[in-house]
């Protein structure tokens, strides 16, 4: 008799590529343990409408326009003691239809990787409309006070800071546990450089440097392009442009000189081929991201970083020696030719111990046990009686 399994609810948002990552390799690891029925949701594409849209405008907005401003109230405390009591009302308004499937699929846990779907789940706790467990996995290199619910029942950590930081808040250590990134199999998966290339279309007989824009294309990564192909070197680039076509389409305008053939990509999903592909990576701060790089063992320069998470999360990387920061543009190029001569030099071995393998971590599935989660189907209120 088929045992029945602990059904799990993953909830992401689309706001950063690392968000989606780390929800898509949670769910990866706990479908493949074959202990439970997994279902994966991106909140923003359930809760469309005009609050979601004024949202997200408004948060991009900030970020590439005002981006100083973003990193204040980012870091600010004032900010922060007068937003938190406000979340869960505001997540009021987008949980309906996270309650229908709550009620329809009536998971014992559910796993959230960014604030917004752990807000609205904290908010359905609180009033006892759901009843199942709620875990917030966190994907960055640091701790914002601003992702913690008292509803929550497991904080999954990527570096044991975050552990020490929740025990100086008072978080109870059986609350959380350190599994170090979670980052995708396919990812761990051994390809030669040369079939890597091969298979993408690349010289093999030339260095590649990769160009990354992360979840929000931003300006600088043609200015970034523009430098490189100015490079007296001999390297390929590749540039990923995302959901860009209007980059991608501006970058197939320049010329390239002999010495610097271009590869344009669009959406993509074998980022891990092309990380094999390359000799360095030039992009911006992105949890999963970096820790994919590393476990490709692949050098990184990190450019255009905004203040508040993005510079947070460099913060600790630069202090693990585990990535190069450049100010502006030209200073990547540097990076990028120093590292392509020197690549011995830039190699950090203990990298893939700090973010990916800590010392005392564990999986996902196995962090997940310590809930003893009932496997029975939990009743949960019609959203209608609200």
């Amino acid at each position: 008799m088929e045992m029945t399994k602990t059904k799990i609810l993953v909830l992401h948002t689309h706001i950063g590529y690392g968000i989606k990552m780390t929800a898509e390799a949670v769910a990866e690891k706990l479908q493949k343990s074959n202990k439970y029925e997994v279902r994966i949701e991106d909140v923003e594409d359930m809760e469309k409408g005009i609050l979601t849209s004024i949202i997200q405008k408004t948060y991009f907005t900030i970020i590439s326009r005002i981006s100083n401003l973003w990193g204040f109230l980012y870091d600010s405390s004032l900010v922060l003691g007068l937003t938190m009591p406000l979340r869960k009302f505001i997540a009021s308004f987008k949980s309906k239809h996270i309650l229908q499937i709550l009620r329809q699929f009536q998971p014992a846990v559910v796993i959230s990787t960014q604030t917004i779907p752990s807000g609205i789940v904290a908010y359905l706790k609180s009033k006892g409309w759901y009843r199942g467990k709620l875990v917030i996995v966190f994907s960055d290199y640091h701790l914002q006070r601003f992702w913690l619910y008292q509803e929550a029942d497991l904080y999954v950590c990527n570096i044991p800071e975050q552990m020490d930081e929740l025990k100086k808040l008072g978080i109870p250590e059986e609350k959380m546990v350190l599994t170090g990134t979670i980052v995708r199999d396919k990812f761990f998966q051994r390809l030669s450089r040369d079939e890597a290339r091969r298979n993408l279309g690349l010289l093999i007989s030339m260095p590649v440097v990769l160009v990354t824009s992360g979840g929000n294309v931003r300006s600088s990564v043609k200015e970034i392009f523009l430098q490189l192909l100015r490079s007296p070197k001999n390297f390929q680039i590749a540039v990923v442009c995302g959901n860009n076509q209007a980059l991608k389409q501006d970058l197939e305008k320049i010329s390239s000189p002999d010495r610097h053939p271009v590869k344009l990509f669009g959406y993509i999903e074998n980022m891990d081929v092309i990380m094999s592909a390359a000799d360095v990576l030039v992009g911006k701060t992105g949890g999963p991201t970096m820790a994919e790089a590393v476990v490709k063992n692949l050098p990184m320069v990190l450019t255009d970083v905004r203040p508040g998470h993005e510079l947070a999360n460099l913060d600790y990387l630069v202090r693990h020696s585990i990535v190069q920061y450049a100010r502006i543009p030209r200073e990547a190029v540097f990076l990028v030719e120093e590292i392509l001569a020197n690549p011995a030099r830039y190699q950090n071995q203990s990298a893939l111990k700090k973010i990916v393998s800590p010392p005392g971590a564990t999986d996902i599935t196995t962090a997940l046990q310590r809930l003893d989660p009932i496997n029975q189907q939990l009743s949960v209120k019609n959203y209608q009686q609200i």
